[in-house]
């Protein structure tokens, strides 16, 4: 099959820049509105995170709609994220909230004091690739070159493809740069292609913030199940 120009993969990948600018702006209004069940009709999904493997499985019993609820199944000081409508669910730390941007669920970690106005967040999304032949390899270099086009002061940090021991393929790419009122931030990108879809993690951090609320990022991560 015939690769697609990079013109109409830089049409498809636009989002991503997008998606890392508006998180950005996160943090200013972390209250109890944030828990409200966002939609479960927008497409592409979302919900960040620095995991390099999400499962794969699908959920048990997912609810009839996307809600914020309590299960049998979730782990200790932990809540569920549901969504029969994107196949999938998410744990969250009980302190952490949850918020639509743009219809995207968007899991926020609590403001450190009162001085804090930045939330760490982490953000999962599922992106129907349209039948074009894309490889992990195209979908990375296009990311990286969106994302220098739409962060402020965009600094590379690290990037590598790993193998996960379920056998996908996983590209990872840290980044730093500015947000909303030169706030100094740094990213975590995980991707892979699965059936004609990437799916993208992100965790999104204060720079000196970034290791403090990693560990948490990265179980909600793997708490990710997705059809």
């Amino acid at each position: 099959m015939k690769k697609k120009s990079s013109k109409q993969i830089l049409k498809m990948s636009i989002a991503l820049g997008v998606l890392a600018l508006a998180l950005s702006a996160c943090g200013d209004d972390n209250d109890d509105s944030k828990n409200a069940s966002p939609s479960a009709s927008s497409s592409p999904s979302a919900v960040a995170s620095p995991s390099a493997s999400p499962s794969a499985s699908k959920s048990a019993s997912p609810s009839a709609e996307a809600s914020a609820s309590a299960s049998s199944e979730v782990a200790a000081g932990f809540k569920m994220y549901e969504d029969k409508a994107l196949g999938m669910t998410i744990q969250y730390p009980e302190d952490w909230t949850v918020k639509s941007l743009s219809g995207i669920p968007v899991f926020m970690a609590p403001l450190e004091n009162n001085k804090d106005k930045f939330s760490e967040n982490i953000n999962f999304i599922i992106e129907d690739l349209g039948g074009q032949d894309i490889t992990l390899a195209d979908y990375a270099k296009i990311t990286k070159q969106q994302l220098e086009q739409y962060i402020e002061d965009y600094v590379f940090e690290n990037e590598a493809f790993a193998t996960a021991g379920n056998g996908k393929e996983y590209f990872n790419l840290i980044y730093k740069g500015k947000g909303e009122g030169g706030k100094k931030l740094k990213w975590l990108q995980s991707i892979t292609i699965s059936s004609g879809k990437a799916y993208v993690v992100s965790y999104t951090a204060e720079e000196n913030s970034f290791d403090k609320f990693f560990d948490q990022a990265r179980e909600i991560a793997a708490s990710w199940t997705y059809e």
